[in-house]
This record gives structure tokens, sequence and C-alpha cells, in this order.
């Protein structure tokens, strides 16, 4: 069974120190994350000293875990490259894996592009006011090496919709509309699905959403099927006067023993006046886009007229977009979409070495596999094929047929299955 985790911040959206104090309330080790921690003044010239602790709260009546780090440093701004480096010095200091050292790594850079985004400027000049804190610093270290210990890097990651809240917020530049710059252009270039309020209060923060967006596989409206082990719920430090300000995750098992899971939205629209040529461009133009598939069935509709319709799979956060996208290219007034729940096979392209008529080439094989690695399928890149035949002179059909051979035999000896593949 594939672990499933699921952070759920679609009540009082998600902050730094709600995930870490709800992965830790889920079992996290908290020495661990601690012994992380005091290597941020060793590393970070702005921080000069932390300590780092969480205590039990109640939130509306409900119990949950506040993460709280005691902080001294300098007042002073610090530029983005000076927390880039931090994080790689305490990176190669630390005990953390390589997926928590990414997740770090990207997390940090997400939150330096945006503001040099902002603000116009390059890298090198981007000063960060709220987002160089170190309390940034510890969310984003605590919360990599809580998914480490709780091994959540290993599986799945979902998300709910997150909560951004309405109202205004002030900052150092000022008083704006939440969702905060920082906040919305983060949730605009990841397409994350957000809901407004439930509170006139700023619910999302940067460094939050900095990371969610690079732990989540996927944002979902609905949980995936899991089978739940454990459950966190991390505390914000507000009193919201109508909800319980806190943050849950949910760790569990996929119901799926061998297939993975995941939701896709299908398109649809009625085409009758659309020539064969733009119709064409359209499907292309759409593949583009980032759709999974596209096709188009012949249809007949009122008056007996002849006609096609156009289907598209993509991810559900793509939908509007490519929906767009269609009505833009095909001129249709209307494009209907409906959510689907697939089991799907794991799918990768790998390069393996086949001698014909005593010359060698590289091949690309794409191969899809169960989630427990058993491989059900196999087949070889058709340019590769070409390529070869083109070369030898020989015809593609045979030059496939001992590719095809060729894959069998590398992948029995790799994994022992003996099974014909197609």
């Amino acid at each position: 069974m594939t672990k499933v985790t699921v952070i759920d911040c679609q009540t009082a959206g998600i902050s730094g120190d709600m995930l870490l104090g709800a992965l830790i309330d889920a079992g996290a080790n908290i020495k661990l994350i601690q012994e992380t921690l005091q290597l941020i003044p060793k590393h970070y010239p702005k921080c000069k000293s932390i300590h780092f602790e969480t205590t039990e709260v109640r939130t509306h009546g409900f119990r949950a875990r506040r993460a709280v780090s005691e902080i001294s440093e300098d007042s002073t701004e610090v530029h983005a490259e000076s927390m880039i480096e931090a994080i790689e010095k305490i990176a190669t200091s630390s005990q953390m894996s390589a997926e928590a050292v990414a997740f770090a790594r990207e997390s940090v850079k997400t939150l330096v592009e945006v503001e040099s985004r902002l603000h116009g400027v390059s890298l090198k000049q981007t000063h960060l006011h709220e987002a160089g804190s170190t309390d940034t610093l510890a969310d984003i270290l605590g919360v990599a090496t809580a998914c480490d210990s709780l091994g959540i890097f290993d599986g799945k990651i979902y998300s709910t919709p997150v909560a951004v809240g309405g109202g205004t917020v002030s900052f150092s530049h000022g008083k704006l509309a939440v969702p905060a710059p920082a906040v919305l252009e983060i949730l605009t270039r990841n397409r994350v699905p957000v809901i407004g309020g439930p509170e006139p209060t700023e619910l999302a923060t940067p460094t939050g959403v900095s990371m969610l967006v690079n732990l989540a596989h996927a944002f979902l409206e609905h949980y995936p099927p899991i089978i739940p082990k454990r459950i966190g719920y991390g505390a914000g430090s507000l009193d919201l006067p109508t909800a319980p300000n806190m943050l849950r995750v949910v760790i569990g098992q996929s119901l799926e023993h061998n297939l993975n899971r995941d939701s896709v939205q299908v398109l649809e629209t009625n085409l009758d006046d659309l020539p064969g040529e733009m119709l064409g461009h359209a499907i292309q133009r759409i593949l583009d886009s980032g759709a999974k598939d596209v096709w188009v069935t012949s249809a007949q509709f009122k008056k007996n007229r002849p006609g096609h319709i156009l289907h598209a799979i993509c991810d559900p956060q793509d939908a509007e977009r490519i929906a767009e996208l269609i009505m833009e290219e095909t001129g249709t007034l209307g494009v209907r979409y409906q959510e689907y729940t697939r089991f799907t096979l794991n799918r990768e392209i790998r390069t393996i070495k086949v001698t014909i008529q005593e010359k060698t080439f590289d091949v690309r094989i794409k191969t899809a596999t169960t989630a427990s690695g058993r491989v059900i399928k196999t087949k070889p890149e058709f340019d590769d094929i070409h390529t070869i035949a083109e070369t030898l002179a020989i015809p593609a059909r045979t030059v496939a047929e001992l590719v095809t051979q060729e894959a069998q035999k590398q992948i029995e000896r790799k994994t022992g299955e003996t099974r014909p593949l197609a």
C-alpha cells in the first residue's frame, strides 16, 4: 500500500507554524526537529539564538498543537541570497534526506523568486522583509525534518483548496487586500484552488503556501481513498471568532494495492461548423497547452447536421484555462466538464542498448508498472524504431520485434518478470 498524506487547509488556511504543529501532533520526532533548528544560528547571521518547543492548546473547544520558536535576531533586512546560502549550509550539516533537502531548498526558492518578481529587481538585489525572518527558516526546516521523520516524502501528498481569508493585512509595505501579494503570486503560479474567508483576516501566509506548493502532488476537492492512520492538528496564533484556527494533517494508506489513483477533468464541446484544418490546429494547441489527451468523435446534431465532439483530458487545476483555449480556437460558446477519478500505472521512459546487424543503437522504451513495481507493458519509442529501420534498410515491424525481445530480456534480468510483455 502507498502512504498518503492529506494537508487539509480549507477551514483556516495555512501558515508555517500551523503545518509544523500538525505534523508534530501526528507523531513527528520533536528531538530531530530541535537538532535541525539548532543549526540555524550557526549558518544564518541574522539569527543569534533559537529555542523551539510545542504546547497543547484549545481552539473553539478542539485540542491542537502549537509550534513556538523563541528567537533572538537582528532587525536588519537580509539579502535573498543569504537565506539561500543558509539553507545549503544547514542541509550539508544536518541529517535530512535528499528529498527533505530538496523540499527546503525549493520552498525558499519559491519565496525569494516571488519577492524578486513583485519588486521588479534581480535576485541579487532582492531584500527580504518579513520573509527574511528566522521564523521562515525555522518553519521550513522544521517541516522538512518532520516530514522526513514521518516518511511522508516516500508517498503521495495531497491538499484541499486553501482558505485565504479576507479583509486587509498590514506589513512593511503598507496595507493591502488579502490574500497578500506574495501569497497570491505563489497560488497563481502553481494554479492552487482557493476559498475566500471564512474570516475577514489573513489565513494563508507566504511561508505556508510556499511549502504547500512544494509538498502537494495535487489539490483535490475531496479526500482521496485513504485508510487514516494518524491525524494531527496544528493551531494558529490568532483566535478566530467563528471557526477553530487549526490545520489538519491526515496520514494513512491508499486503498489500492497495485494501482495509483488521481483526478482528472474531461472537457467536451459540440462542433458543427469548424473546418477540418482548423480542428486539427485546435487539437495540437490543446495538447501543447498541457492536456493529457485530446480526441474527436463524429456526431449528428439537430436538423441532421453532421459534426464532431471534441474531448480533452486535463488536470483539474488546468480545466478552466484549457476550456478558455478551446473556446478561442473553435469559437464554441460553451464547454462541458466533469471530474473523474482514474486508476493509473506508473510510467517512465528508460533507454536500452540494442545490437542489430552488428550495430548498436540507443532505444527509448516506455514502461508501465504497478505501484509494487510489476511491469505491465513495455513499448519502444517509434521515432527510434524508424531511425534504426532507415539506417539498416529493414522493415520497422522487424526492428520493433527485435527491440521488444531485447527489452523483455533486460527486464527479466532486472525484475525476474518472465511473462511476455505487450
